[in-house]
């Protein structure tokens, strides 16, 4: 629960209160005035303000990164971000992109591990190595990773045979 917003939407809602009952405590006429609708418009954003401020955390006990004026926002974060290494460069394709059979030229769908025309195992676009599929997911068996998220050393390129376009070198 965080208290700031929770003081916001009690502001509010008081605020709202005050419109409500401001023609009857100053006149003394209990007619539907201007500042009653008002009012009672008021409420319903103050109770928004409430629940949000009651399901939202408190900056000074969490740690969201300065949400809210965090104290700990300043202090130096561990590692920094690491720069982009050889290793794994980025995708050269997308993860959802069909494929050519390199044995028949036959169309394959990203999520299957084999062809479906002449039943071999299709390799995996980042590092070359055999598909296997594990939980209904194309997954590279040297890293047991799905294709995308592939972090194999990448094997020597293999005599080309059919088309290698987006293969990471």
């Amino acid at each position: 629960m965080n208290r700031s917003i929770m003081l916001v939407g009690v502001a509010i809602m008081l605020f709202g209160f005050a419109l409500l009952a401001f023609p009857i405590a100053t006149t003394g006429q209990e007619q539907f005035d201007f500042e009653q609708e008002a009012g009672l418009f008021f409420l319903p954003p103050a109770f928004a303000v409430l629940l949000v401020g009651a399901i939202s955390d408190d900056p000074r006990v969490t740690t969201v990164g300065g949400a809210f004026g965090n104290p700990e926002a300043a202090s130096p974060r561990p590692g920094g971000t690491h720069p982009p290494t050889e290793r794994n460069p980025p995708l050269t394709y997308h993860p959802h992109e069909p494929v050519r059979c390199r044995h028949c030229s036959a169309i394959i769908a990203a999520d299957l591990a084999q062809c479906p025309r002449c039943a071999r195992p299709r390799e995996c676009r980042s590092c070359g190595r055999v598909l296997a599929i594990v939980s209904d997911r194309a997954t590279c068996r040297g890293c047991a990773r799905p294709e995308a998220f592939c972090n194999c050393p990448h094997l020597p390129p293999r005599a080309v045979t059919g088309s290698t376009v987006g293969r990471r070198v």
